[in-house]
C-alpha cells in the first residue's frame, strides 16, 4: 500500500516546474517562431506531425482512463465522472482536428498547436488528480495498477506530443514527475522500485525526445535548406530561360523562343504564317547618329508592333532590325495581305528620338504553310525572307506575300553554289576570247579571255552571275587560277602582237601573293610579261588598297600592262588615276550606251574622254553594239573598241580558225574606219 500520508502529504502539490514548462511552452511556440522562413518551416511539420498524432493520443489516454475505471470499479460507468469528461474532450478535439482539412496560416497553425498542448495538459493534470484520488480511495490492491497505468499515460502522452519538446516534458512533470514521488514515499518496496522504474523510463523518455527533437530539426532543416536550393535552381533555370527566349533590348522574345513557337505550330498540323520585317535604312541611322539612336528606333517598333498585332499573335525580335510575327491559324494569302497592311499602317509613321524626328518605314515579308510541304521553321522563315526582299524591291507595295515563283532565283543560286563545289567544276567552265580592236586599222590588239559556263541542268551561267558567288564560296581563287593557265597556254599560239587580257577579281587582286602567281605561270609558258594586260575594277581596288597596289606594281615593274576597267562606273576613279599608273582604261559599257540616247550623255562621255586623253592614257570603248555606237568613238577620239558588232567571244579554237575582221557586215578594219570617218 501507498498509504493515506502520503497521499495527504501531496494533496496540494505546488508544481513551480509546471509554470517555469509553461511559460517556455508559450515562449517556444509564438517569440520568433514565424519571422524565418525556417521557423515557419519548423511550424509546418510540427503542426503536421500533431495532425497525424493527436487523434492517437487521445485513443491511448482514453483507453487507459477507462482501463484504470474497469481496475477501480470494476465496470464502465458513463456518468458524470472524469472517464465521461475525458471522453467527451477527446472525441471533440479529434474532430476538430480531423475537420480542419484546410492549409492554415502560420499564426492559426501556431494557435492549434497551443490548443493541443494545452489541453494534453489539462488532461494529464486531471488524470493525475484523479490518479492521486484512486490511490486514496480505491482497494489497496488496486494501487499497483493505478500507479503503472498512469505512468504509461504520462510516456504514451509525452510519446505522442514529442514534435513540440516542452509539452512533452510538461506532460511527464504533470502526470508521471508526481506518480514516481508517490511512490518513491511510499514504505512499500514494490512501489518505491517501480518508482524508480518509472523515474528511469521517464528520463530515458527525455532523453529520447530531445535527441528525437534534435533529429526532427536537422531534418527540417535540411529538407528546407534543399527546398530553398531547388527553388533557387528553378529560379536560376527559369531565369536562363528567359534569358535565353528574351531580347535584352526590347524585352521581346528572341529568335529562339520565335523558332520554337513556328516549330510548336506546325508540329500542331494547324495552318498558320509568318511575317518578317525590316527597318528600311535602319543602317544609315546607326551610321549617321549612333547606335544609341538605332536602338531606340527598335524599341520604338518593338513597341509598336507588339501594339498593333493581334492578340493571339507572337511578335519577336530576330535580330539586328529584323522582326518576326507569327499569325496562328491563317490560311489566306489575301489575308495574309490585309494582315501585314493593317500591321505596318501602325507603325510606318514618324518617330522621335531624344527631340529629333526619323521617317520609320518597315517592310514585311509573309509566308504561309504550305499543304504537301513540311512546315520547319527554316522553311517558313526562308520564304518570309525571299518575300521580305521582294517586297522591298516593289516600287508600289511594302507586303508581299511569298509565291513559288520567288524561290526560282535562290533555288538556282543553291544548284550554282552545289555545282561551283564540285570537283569537277574547272572543267564545265570554258574560256573564251573576245577581241580588243583597233579602231583604226580594225585589227586585233588583243584577246580578252572570258569565263563561259553552259551547264547541262543551269543552262547558260553567266560571270556576273558566278562569279560573285564564287567569291562568296571562297572557290575563285583556284578557279581564277585554273582560267588563267588556260588562257595563258592559248597565248602561245596567237599572232606575237597580241596580248592577252585577263580580268582579276577582287579575291584575286587582294591576294598576297597574286602577282608571284602570275609571273610564275608566264614563266611556265615561256611568254615575256609584255603579252599580258590586266584589267582591274574600282570595287576590286577598293577591297584592300595596299595590297592591290603592291601587286600591280610589281606586274607593272615586269613588264605587264594595267588596265582600269569600267572607268565612269564609280565615284572615285579619278582619285585611283591619281595613285596608279595605268596603260589603258577601258570605259565603262553604260557611258557609251548613254551617249546615243541624248546629247547630254554625248557629252559627258566626251568629258571623260578628254580627260583620259589628257593624262596620256589609251582608252577602249566597251560595248560597241553597232555602227552608230563606232561612228561616234571615233568622232571622240577613242582609238580601241570591243563590243559584239566588232567581235563575240568565241572559244580558242574559233579564233584561230577566223580571221580578225570585225564582224559588222562583212567589212575590212579600212572599210570600217574609211566609213566610219
Amino acid at each position: 500500500m501507498l498509504g493515506r500520508d502520503h497521499k495527504q502529504k501531496l494533496s496540494l502539490p505546488r508544481y513551480v516546474g509546471a509554470a517555469m514548462f509553461v511559460s517556455r511552452l508559450r515562449y517556444h511556440l509564438t517569440v520568433g517562431e514565424i519571422d524565418t522562413p525556417m521557423g515557419r518551416a519548423l511550424v509546418e511539420e510540427r503542426y503536421a506531425a500533431l495532425r497525424r498524432q493527436v487523434p492517437i493520443l487521445y485513443v491511448l489516454a482514453t483507453t487507459n482512463v477507462f482501463a484504470l475505471q474497469i481496475t477501480t470499479n470494476g465496470s464502465i460507468s458513463l456518468g458524470l465522472e472524469v472517464t465521461t469528461i475525458m471522453l467527451a474532450c477527446a472525441i471533440a478535439r479529434t474532430w476538430l482536428w480531423l475537420r480542419s482539412t484546410c492549409n492554415p496560416d502560420h499564426r492559426l497553425m501556431i494557435s492549434r498547436i497551443r490548443q493541443a498542448c494545452g489541453f494534453a495538459a489539462f488532461m494529464c493534470a486531471l488524470l493525475a488528480w484523479w490518479c492521486w484520488h484512486l490511490l486514496g480511495t480505491a482497494p489497496s490492491d488496486t494501487h499497483m495498477a493505478i500507479f503503472l497505468l498512469g505512468g504509461f499515460t504520462a510516456v504514451g502522452i509525452a510519446f505522442g506530443l514529442s514534435a513540440v519538446p516542452p509539452a512533452a516534458y510538461l506532460t511527464l512533470l504533470l502526470l508521471g514527475v508526481p506518480l514516481a514521488a508517490i511512490g518513491l514515499q511510499s514504505p512499500n518496496p514494490k512501489y518505491v522500485g517501480a518508482a524508480v522504474s518509472l523515474a528511469v523510463v521517464m528520463f530515458l523518455v527525455l532523453q529520447l525526445i530531445a535527441r528525437q527533437s534534435a533529429q526532427f530539426t536537422t531534418i527540417v532543416r535540411s529538407r528546407w535548406a534543399i527546398g530553398q536550393q531547388q527553388e533557387l535552381a528553378e529560379t536560376a533555370r527559369q531565369e536562363a530561360i528567359t534569358a535565353a527566349t528574351t531580347d535584352f533590348l526590347t524585352g521581346l522574345p528572341n529568335r529562339r523562343a520565335f523558332v520554337a513557337a513556328v516549330a510548336d505550330c506546325a508540329a500542331s498540323g494547324q495552318p498558320f504564317a509568318v511575317a518578317v520585317t525590316d527597318i528600311d535604312r535602319f543602317k544609315v541611322v546607326n551610321d549617321t547618329y549612333g547606335h544609341s539612336y538605332g536602338d531606340a528606333l527598335l524599341k520604338v517598333v518593338a513597341k509598336r508592333l507588339a501594339r498593333a498585332a493581334p492578340a493571339q499573335c507572337l511578335v519577336a525580335r530576330m535580330g539586328g532590325d529584323e522582326f518576326g510575327i507569327l499569325f496562328p491559324s491563317m490560311t489566306s494569302p489575301s489575308d495574309a495581305r490585309e494582315a501585314g497592311k493593317r500591321l505596318l499602317k501602325k507603325v510606318n509613321r514618324p518617330a522621335i528620338v531624344e527631340r529629333r524626328k526619323f521617317p520609320l518605314f518597315v517592310s514585311c515579308g509573309i509566308a504561309l504553310s504550305r499543304d504537301g510541304v513540311e512546315a520547319t521553321p527554316s522553311r517558313v522563315l526562308t520564304d518570309a525572307d525571299i518575300a521580305l526582299y521582294d517586297a522591298k524591291a516593289q516600287a508600289v507595295s511594302d507586303v508581299a506575300v511569298f509565291e513559288l515563283a520567288m524561290d526560282v532565283p535562290r533555288q538556282r543560286r543553291a544548284k550554282i553554289e552545289h555545282a561551283l563545289q564540285a570537283t569537277d567544276v574547272t572543267q564545265r567552265i570554258q574560256v573564251f576570247f573576245q577581241p580588243i580592236i583597233d579602231l583604226a586599222t580594225g585589227r586585233p590588239v588583243a584577246n580578252e579571255a572570258l569565263a563561259r559556263w553552259t551547264d547541262p541542268e543551269l543552262g547558260n551561267v553567266p560571270p556576273s552571275e558566278f562569279v560573285s558567288i564564287a567569291e562568296q564560296l571562297n572557290v575563285i581563287g583556284n578557279l581564277g587560277d585554273h582560267l588563267m593557265r588556260l588562257a595563258i597556254d592559248e597565248v602561245a599560239r596567237w599572232d606575237p602582237a597580241i596580248r592577252l587580257s585577263l580580268n582579276l577579281s577582287a579575291v584575286q587582286l587582294c591576294s598576297a601573293d597574286l602577282s608571284e602567281k602570275v609571273l610564275d605561270a608566264l614563266e611556265q609558258a615561256r611568254l615575256g610579261p609584255e603579252r599580258l594586260q590586266v584589267e582591274v575594277t574600282e570595287t576590286a581596288l577598293f577591297a584592300d588598297f595596299g595590297t592591290a597596289k603592291h601587286n600591280l606594281a610589281r606586274l607593272r615593274a615586269a613588264g605587264v600592262m594595267v588596265v582600269l576597267d569600267d572607268f565612269g562606273a564609280g565615284y572615285a576613279s579619278i582619285g585611283y588615276l591619281r595613285e596608279f599608273q595605268f596603260d589603258q582604261i577601258k570605259l565603262d559599257g553604260a557611258l557609251v550606251t548613254a551617249a546615243l540616247d541624248n546629247a547630254d550623255g554625248e557629252r559627258l562621255l566626251g568629258a571623260v574622254i578628254s580627260l583620259c586623253r589628257g593624262i596620256g592614257v589609251p582608252i577602249v570603248a566597251e560595248h560597241i553594239e553597232s555602227e552608230r555606237h563606232l561612228t561616234l568613238m571615233l568622232k571622240l577620239g577613242c582609238t580601241l573598241g570591243q563590243g559584239y558588232w566588232l567581235q563575240p567571244p568565241v572559244p580558242a579554237a574559233e579564233l584561230l580558225q577566223q580571221p580578225f575582221e570585225p564582224s559588222g557586215h562583212g567589212h575590212t578594219g579600212t572599210e570600217l574606219a574609211r566609213s566610219a570617218a
